[in-house]
């Protein structure tokens, strides 16, 4: 098994379980390992990349589930989590499956682009389960699962997607004229320019500039596909120029453009409140998260910044809820709640590795990994994600907190 996790600015290395605790966990959860040392990476989503550098620093602190080093012939794992953006090498050393890897963006001589989004992150565990090389074995995704099939943005049938965390996409700018509200056909009407100034939606005089996230980001696919309802690539015109690209859940790039005073941009509610709370570094350069229909998908609690959900506001008509979830509810009363994904490959050179971290066995009783059994449910709200619970259904037989589709 090859574990390595590419995130935003972490670097992971993780250890293994011990001889005695191995023994506890294959009879308790059927995930002991596999007898080798493997090296599994992580790649792909921006907006979950810095949960799960947590969940993996919780993995490495875990003496009840990792080897001890100190064992002889021990085969404890060793996890890498691959950021969606790279700015310096990063070495991902090779195992069994896969041989050495540095991740750089952009690559030099002899480096391997780190890929960027849920989008580049299914494409790279793709393809490594294609080859058999294990070089990929667990994708990050903040995208929902996409069409069987082996052409450009399919995933094969062996694909198994497990939702650990909600999240809600909203609106954002920094700009004084922009409203505090929008209608969702007002938003609508931005992106397919209908309105050009922010005074034809309820705001002041200040014509508009659409950002949008980079090409493969799942913060992108989501917005266009459950939002928006189309791609604002295609629209422009004199008075509506077209769409400038960002790195997604980032207000530095408008900033860094100058324009604060004109733009608005998808962002994640999870993103938002994490760098709000100080868990992860603040990007966001004067964006707020705006309302959407009269309601925001940020809360202010005792501790800070948390999602909008019926358990943290006790308002049951808070916006984020899984029922809102469209792969639950074809028609959600509030657009823009989501699952966020890991991502694994039945068959895969790794899978059984893989799945110890990030899965379950959808059936009763199934075994399922800390991540699926609500031990990483404080990693996952530090990081302004909302846990799941341990409701069951189809899509989650064993009763854990994660979901499979």
């Amino acid at each position: 098994m090859r574990i390595s996790i590419h995130g935003r600015a972490r670097r992971i290395a993780v250890a293994g379980t011990s001889v005695a605790a191995l023994a506890m966990l294959a009879a308790a959860c059927n995930y002991g390992p596999d007898g080798d040392q493997d090296v599994l990476a992580f790649a792909g989503s921006d907006t979950t990349q810095d949960v799960m550098g947590g969940i993996i620093a919780d993995y490495q602190a875990d003496t009840k589930y990792n080897d001890d080093p100190n064992v002889a012939g021990d085969d404890r794992d060793i996890l890498h989590n691959v950021l969606s953006v790279e700015t310096s090498p990063h070495l991902v050393p090779g195992d069994e499956h896969c041989g050495d890897i540095t991740y750089h963006s952009p690559p030099g001589a002899g480096e391997v682009v780190a890929p960027n989004g849920s989008g580049a992150g299914r494409d790279a565990l793709k393809a490594s389960f294609l080859a058999g090389d294990g070089c990929i074995d667990i994708a990050r995704s903040s995208g929902t699962p996409r069409p069987i099939g082996s052409g450009a943005g399919q995933d094969p049938a062996e694909f198994e997607y497990y939702a650990f965390a909600l999240d809600a996409v909203g609106w954002s700018s920094a700009s004084g004229s922009a409203p505090s509200n929008l209608t969702l056909a007002q938003l609508q009407g931005i992106y397919n320019c209908t309105f050009t100034n922010f005074n034809q939606v309820g705001g002041a005089n200040q014509a508009i500039q659409r950002y949008w996230p980079q090409a493969g980001s799942g913060t992108r696919s989501f917005f266009q596909a459950e939002v928006l309802g189309f791609d604002p690539t295609t629209f422009s015109s004199g008075s509506c120029p077209a769409v400038k690209i960002t790195q997604e859940n980032t207000g530095s790039v408008i900033a860094a453009n100058g324009d604060q005073a004109s733009a608005l941009e998808p962002f994640s509610g999870a993103n938002f409140i994490a760098m709000a709370n100080g868990a992860i570094p603040d990007q966001r350069a004067g964006q707020t998260i705006r309302n959407l229909d009269s309601k925001n998908i940020t809360f202010a609690s005792g501790s800070g910044l948390v999602l909008a959900t019926p358990e943290a506001t006790g308002d049951p008509a808070a916006p984020v809820q899984e029922a809102d979830v469209r792969l639950n509810n074809p028609t959600p009363s509030y657009v823009g709640v989501r699952y966020v994904f890991n991502v694994i490959a039945n068959g895969s050179a790794s899978y059984t590795s893989a799945k110890r971290y990030v899965a379950f066995d959808n059936q009763d009783k199934g075994a399922t990994s800390p991540l699926c059994s609500g031990g990483r449910k404080a990693t996952i709200s530090h990081f302004g994600f909302g846990p799941l619970n341990t409701t069951t259904g189809p899509n989650n037989l064993a009763a854990s907190t994660c979901r499979l589709f």
